[in-house]
């Protein structure tokens, strides 16, 4: 496997993975185009050019036989709305204890507000202003499954897309592939951040030539991702991402949709279809004149090892 940036580093696989290649035919390769240094540190791509037509999908996540739907209000509207949330989730192939961990934080921190870290913009704190939309980011799945499930908590409509995480490989995290191996809180890890987040607002521009506009993430979780702010953790269109989308409203689709690529990993972010990321951003950003946006959940290995009544209390920074 190589690296070109305009440099080249060579890295060896061990023998065995060599001949696991050999024997499916696989050729891997990661291309990093670093060849522009913004201002401010921004996501940088590396691609990702892998056959996986022939991969084998991995297994569902395990259901709960009857969702507990944790922090539904009580009356039967609220209630029904729900489990119509949960329904057209799991329909996309959603994790039904992201969704449980998710509805919990919502419920219990809609009202509060949180300290901004890294953001000296906003000293008076931040808060789930954006009410509408929370977001699921699955790191436990593949990139060739849609992953991403933008929820419309006053319809109960889902949609599911296709996202990039951190390549990681430094500061002690393992590089990753198509799957993320590693999460990390640290600059320059290149690894994406782990827990909950709230959207900031859309800013117009880039330094970088293959985006024109972004978002930014604000961690809420001290030691787990404060740095995302500093580290420039954002979320933007790439052109390298599969365009493919899907809907609950689409009565033919059941379960995740699978792609073939072109896939891309960054150094962090949360990197989108150029097809689809504006929309997406319009939707879940920060409401004109408010100081916080909308519910963003980058779930790991981690958060789903503590079950469905996990709900973020892990280093949450109140005001």
């Amino acid at each position: 496997m190589s690296f070109s940036a305009p440099v080249h580093a060579e890295i060896s696989f061990s023998s065995g993975w060599q001949s696991l290649l050999r024997f499916l035919h696989l050729d891997i390769k990661k291309e990093v185009n670093s060849y522009v240094t913004p201002p401010e540190r921004q996501c940088t791509d590396q691609n990702v050019g892998r056959a996986i037509a022939n991969t084998p999908p991995p297994e569902p996540p395990t259901m709960p036989e009857e969702p507990i739907l944790t922090g539904a209000a009580s009356d039967d509207g609220a209630s029904s709305m729900r489990e119509k949330i949960m329904e057209n989730y799991t329909k996309l192939g959603g994790d039904p204890i992201a969704l449980e961990q998710s509805l919990c934080f919502f419920d219990k921190n809609k009202g509060v507000k949180f300290k901004a870290a890294g953001d000296p913009s906003r000293s008076g704190g931040i808060s789930i202003d954006n009410q509408r939309y929370i977001t699921i980011n699955d790191l436990n799945v593949t990139m060739s499954k849609s992953r991403m499930f933008v929820i419309d908590m006053e319809t109960g409509k889902v949609n599911t897309y296709f996202s990039a995480h951190g390549y990681g490989g430094k500061k002690g995290v393992p590089e990753s592939d198509m799957m993320a191996e590693g999460v990390s809180n640290v600059d320059g890890s290149n690894a994406s951040p782990r827990g909950f987040f709230i959207t900031g607002t859309r800013r117009e521009g880039s330094s970088d030539p293959r985006w024109k506009f972004s978002m930014k993430l604000h961690g809420l979780q001290q030691g787990v991702n404060d740095k995302s702010f500093s580290r420039a953790i954002i979320m933007h269109p790439f052109p390298k991402m599969p365009e493919e989308s899907a809907s609950s409203d689409d009565p033919n689709v059941s379960g995740a949709i699978r792609s073939e690529g072109p896939f891309s990993l960054s150094q962090g972010c949360t990197m989108l279809s150029e097809n689809y990321a504006s929309d997406i951003i319009n939707k879940i950003k920060t409401p004109s004149n408010s100081k916080g946006g909308s519910l963003y959940y980058n779930y790991s290995a981690e958060e789903k090892s503590r079950g469905a009544s996990y709900c973020g209390d892990e280093g949450l920074m109140k005001k």
